[in-house]
């Protein structure tokens, strides 16, 4: 028979079985202290921002370029005046971005309420979120201020600080109920191209005022057609945008480095190769606008040539109608763009921002709309503007409301 394992042999046996299964307890244990582990650090939120210090905060500038156009857009459309803004970096460990306060008046004939909920549905419109929103005051003289902080989820990306307007400017005025509401239209970037779309805006049987680029291949061309069809031409003057030099506002642009004899050559430029012109409006120009010293220049030039000035208002901080009236250049302001922005399958709703126009233009009794020579938008117009002159709008020139 067999002899059976010895007794020191069944001992080690034992001893080895002993071990393994504390060798699985302990990890049994210690995969157990990680999950519960885990699970404390998701609830805690704690997780996120491990993994954000291992791949750095998040930067935010393409969310907060976008809330900032949107903002913009409508203080323009709301024809909020003096706005002004101070932007200042900021990290939390999770996101860096650039805060953006901005502040200006509100017009007399718009409450605090209308002002909330528009700017509410564009930042909204945009991905972005009000956080907060509250009146203050009112103050001394009875008027209320609105502070809206807009943001990304929880972060704080813009806070605006809209104050009541103290009275009705009187070239500011509010339509009559007997008054008919007036619009001009204008298609800016002509010069590039002399394309069928391009040459079926100027051929458009209204009065659209055509704005020419200088410099361009197609300039004179261009200038030259649109007088013989009738139209009204003016200069579009380029001018320093912000995101500058990623973005480019083309050839003889006006910079706020320029010394006065730089910006007095290159407007002098500008003018010369636009014949036929009544007036200039900007091209870009969001940051050069919002600048005092440099828009005198180009007032004075526009002054001593007898033309007009029609702000394109790419920001709400543009100076452009207060130097203009300043230095006593007939002027007005575009109120909104009617075929921007561009979506990303690249469509635009040309019909619903002309009713936007128009909304403004029966409420105020005059709007300036400012389009480009895309075809979706010639379709539209041929579609529309005898549409709009139907219902009794008086479809006009820009020269017909500066003042």
């Amino acid at each position: 028979m067999p002899r059976g394992r010895s007794r020191k042999a069944r001992n080690a046996a034992r001893a080895r079985t002993f071990s393994l299964i504390r060798i699985a307890a302990v990890t049994i244990a210690a995969a157990l202290v990680l999950i519960l582990g885990g699970l404390e650090l998701i609830s805690g939120g704690k997780l996120g921002s491990f993994a954000t210090k291992l791949r750095g905060p998040r930067d935010l500038t393409g969310i907060v370029t976008e809330l900032t156009r949107a903002i913009d857009g409508e203080l323009v459309k709301l024809g909020v005046s003096g706005a002004t803004s101070e932007r200042e970096d900021r990290e939390d460990g999770r996101y860096t971005w650039t805060h953006v306060e901005k502040n200006g008046r509100i017009p007399h004939d718009i409450s605090i309420y209308e002002c909330n909920l528009a700017i509410t549905r564009a930042v909204r419109r945009a991905g972005g979120r009000v956080i907060r929103g509250a009146d203050e005051g009112p103050d001394y003289r009875g008027l209320k201020t609105l502070v809206m902080w807009i943001g990304h989820g929880d972060i704080e990306t813009h806070r605006l600080t809209l104050k009541e307007s103290a009275g009705a400017d009187e070239r500011d005025g509010l339509a009559s109920a007997t008054s008919t509401p007036r619009i001009a239209i204008v298609i800016d970037d002509f010069g590039y191209s002399g394309s069928e779309t391009v040459m079926g805006m100027i051929n458009l049987d209204f009065p659209i005022t055509i704005s020419v680029l200088p410099l361009c291949p197609h300039t004179t061309d261009i200038a030259h057609a649109a007088h013989r069809a009738g139209k009204e031409v003016i200069v579009h003057i380029p001018m320093e945008p912000r995101g500058y030099p990623e973005i480019d506002p083309g050839e003889g642009a006006l910079m706020n480095d320029h010394t006065k004899e730089q910006l007095v050559r290159r407007i002098d430029a500008a003018l010369d190769d636009v014949p036929h012109a009544e007036g200039a409006n900007n091209h870009m120009g969001s940051a050069f606008t919002s600048q005092h010293i440099p828009m005198r220049v180009v007032m004075r030039k526009l002054k001593d040539a007898g033309l007009y000035f029609l702000d394109s208002m790419t920001t709400p901080e543009s100076v452009g109608v207060s130097e203009a009236r300043r230095a006593g250049v007939p002027t007005t302001r575009n109120r909104m763009f009617i075929d921007s922005p561009v979506d990303e399958q690249g469509r635009i709703d040309v019909e619903s921002q002309l009713a936007e126009l128009v909304a403004i233009a029966r409420k105020r009794g005059e709007a300036v709309g400012l389009g480009h020579p895309h075809p979706e938008t010639l379709r539209v117009l041929r579609k529309v503007l005898p549409e709009l002159e139907r219902e009794g709008i008086d479809l006009v020139f820009v020269s017909e409301l500066v003042r």
